[in-house]
């Protein structure tokens, strides 16, 4: 599941006291202006993450703190049937992409299919 927020700092407070977790890993993606951190709950990961493009930022969140962005699936494939009908994009933007973007060692789409109201981040792992 991942949670954009406006404060990353604030949001990371926020999460660990309320819930009782601790940050597992951290990420930055500089060449998409992200930054963000994974929490442990033992079962699923929770990322909040923040875009550090300020007018990309507000566009997504107006005058929210933070919302629900994306869950992701970890499938052994992304790219055939399961994006039909789908707007393929990248993290905190409406922007469109032309293809996967490979993070680590996984290939991963943002898609926005018909009849829901949140993203599904499509992770294809060993790329």
């Amino acid at each position: 599941m991942g949670v954009l927020v406006r404060d990353l700092d604030a949001a990371i407070t926020h999460w660990t006291k309320r819930f009782d977790v601790k940050v597992a890993r951290t990420f930055s993606a500089p060449a998409m202006n992200i930054v963000s951190v994974f929490l442990n709950t033992g079962g699923a990961q929770i990322e909040l993450y923040t875009v550090e493009d300020l007018s990309a930022l507000d566009e997504a969140l107006g005058d929210a703190t933070s919302k629900l962005d994306h869950i992701a699936l970890r499938l052994h494939r992304a790219n055939g049937p399961e994006l039909v009908g789908c707007g393929i994009r990248g993290p905190g933007r409406r922007d469109p992409i032309a293809a996967p973007i490979t993070i680590g060692e996984s290939a991963h789409v943002w898609t926005e299919p018909p009849g829901i109201d949140v993203l599904l981040q499509l992770i294809r792992p060993g790329v």
